[in-house]
């Protein structure tokens, strides 16, 4: 399967368990192992049950790690869904509520920053409009 192209972010589904969905925008990040949600969205999306805690690692940590909780999501992104295990974490001060890491990138995206935005800057998007 040839892989699709992805922006710096793009708008994606969340589904829950219960089939409740939320949308919202994602950045994806090639450097990150697993995708990352915004404990709002979690809720919001009827996320659970918990499988457990996962390891991920943090630079304002004095240990260099923190623990958080993983559930199964199913993520729905330039129309196709995938099913994987999700980190729940605040992402409340973040540009976006969900990070999208390489368990859904890999084999899948190559991303290309220009196809959403004007410049490396997060916040120069492109305006939808004139594309």
């Amino acid at each position: 399967m040839a892989k699709k192209t992805a922006g710096l972010t793009e708008h994606i589904k969340i589904i829950g368990p219960t089939g409740k969905e939320v949308e919202c925008d994602a950045i994806l990040d090639t450097g990150a192992t697993r995708t990352s949600l915004d404990i709002a969205i979690a809720r919001k999306a009827e996320l659970g049950p918990v499988l457990g805690s996962v390891r991920v690692k943090s630079k304002t940590m004095t240990t260099g790690f923190v623990r958080r909780l993983e559930v199964p999501c199913k993520v729905e992104l330039l129309g196709k869904i995938f099913e994987v295990k999700v980190n729940i974490t605040d992402r409340r001060d973040m540009h976006t509520k969900v990070l999208i890491g390489r368990n859904i990138i890999h084999g899948n995206f190559v991303v290309d920053v220009e196809k959403t935005h004007n410049s490396a800057d997060i916040k120069d998007v492109k305006n939808k409009k004139s594309e």
